[in-house]
């Protein structure tokens, strides 16, 4: 087992642990049963983890005497809603749900994001564990309490920061994926290497093929060294006011692009076409070297990310990069790369670089 802590000691400590193992079912129930988080669990799942994890974790709880309920959403991005975050509230009024009670938050980022903010919201809040089981969860929406619902305008535009209390990631969960679910989350894997660590990027260029099979150990490296580059940004800057924006690398063009998409592809998968096309402006722009900017396009086509072209509307993806939440006085903020392991955030970064990626694409 692994422990990676998230110290988030200022006004309030909203500290926790993420624990990351082969399984992490017992730890989870034991401190449920221990009533750590709250009193009744509420478990919200979609309708695919539902049938994996969700109805069994139901039935061990309910023999633990615990009453749990269970909330299921319709599996995909479209229940990243207002219409489910207002069921969803609705349902644990209906069950007489209190503020001593617990959310426990099991699916992917999905469900991660939408059962965040709905423990945010209902009496002004309760607590929340998440219980990730994609790969793109685990290694980064589970960590650092940013929760939102989408509307039609954009991504993650209505949410908060909310803090879960803890963050349970089982490494066995992955084998359940559909290899474009693995894809998604290694968009985001090879983002935390090249923000913040060459060597973790080597190791994944090291280790496709390890990756490819989901090999357990390298999976639980991944995983925890993931989780310890993202806490260790979030300690520094919990809301996004400064370093932590160096976590949307690759995300202003890849937000665009999966929205201008109609979310017909995934978000890591976006992200990695974001990561392409930065990184090839910011190279473009004499930033960022032939030599790193070749290892970062390596290490994703021995990973499958982004690979061949993609049919996006240019104009439309810069017109929605503008709307984007990190716009600060009129300009873009982009995270630009300026070698492995090490980006800069800047906000006059030459656009008609990244059009003219976007249209080579």
């Amino acid at each position: 087992m692994k422990t990676v802590s998230v110290e988030l000691k200022g006004s309030f400590d909203n500290s926790y642990d993420i624990t990351v193992d082969e399984s992490v079912s017992d730890r989870l129930v034991n401190d449920l049963c221990e009533h750590r988080y709250g009193k009744r669990p509420v478990v919200i799942c979609d309708e695919n983890t539902s049938e994996l994890f969700g109805i069994k974790l139901v039935e061990i709880l309910a023999g633990k005497q615990l009453d749990p309920l269970l909330l299921t959403v319709p599996a995909g991005e479209e229940s990243k809603s207002l219409n489910m975050f207002s069921s969803l509230l609705e349902g644990m009024l209906e069950a007489g749900i209190t503020r001593q009670d617990v959310v426990v938050a099991l699916g992917g980022g999905v469900v991660g994001d939408l059962s965040g903010y709905v423990a945010g919201s209902y009496m002004r809040g309760l607590n929340f564990v998440q219980v990730p089981t994609t790969l793109l969860s685990q290694v980064d929406s589970s960590v650092g309490g940013k929760v939102a619902v989408n509307i039609p305008g954009g991504k993650n535009y209505c949410g908060m920061f909310y803090q879960p209390k803890a963050v349970f990631a089982g490494i066995e969960a992955l084998n359940s994926l559909e290899k474009k679910e693995v894809a998604s989350g290694l968009g985001e894997v090879v983002k935390h290497g090249i923000i913040a660590d060459r060597e973790f990027t080597l190791y994944l260029d090291d280790n496709a093929e390890a990756v490819h099979e989901l090999e357990s150990e390298v999976m639980k490296h991944i995983v925890s060294r993931c989780c310890e580059i993202k806490a260790d940004v979030v300690r520094r800057d919990e809301k996004e006011g400064g370093v932590r924006r160096i976590l949307n690398y690759g995300h202003t063009v890849g937000h665009a692009i999966e929205t201008n998409s109609g979310y017909s592809l995934t978000h890591g998968e976006c992200v990695a076409w974001g990561m392409r096309i930065i990184g090839a402006a910011a190279n473009a722009a004499g930033l960022f070297s032939n030599d790193d900017l070749e290892i970062q396009n390596r290490v994703m086509d021995r990973l499958g990310l982004a690979v061949g072209s993609i049919t996006v509307d240019t104009d439309a993806v810069m017109a929605m990069m503008k709307r984007d939440k990190k716009v600060k006085d009129g300009k873009i903020v982009m995270i630009v790369p300026r070698k492995i392991g090490e980006v800069e955030i800047m906000a006059d970064f030459p656009l008609e670089l990244i059009a003219a990626e976007l249209d080579k694409f």
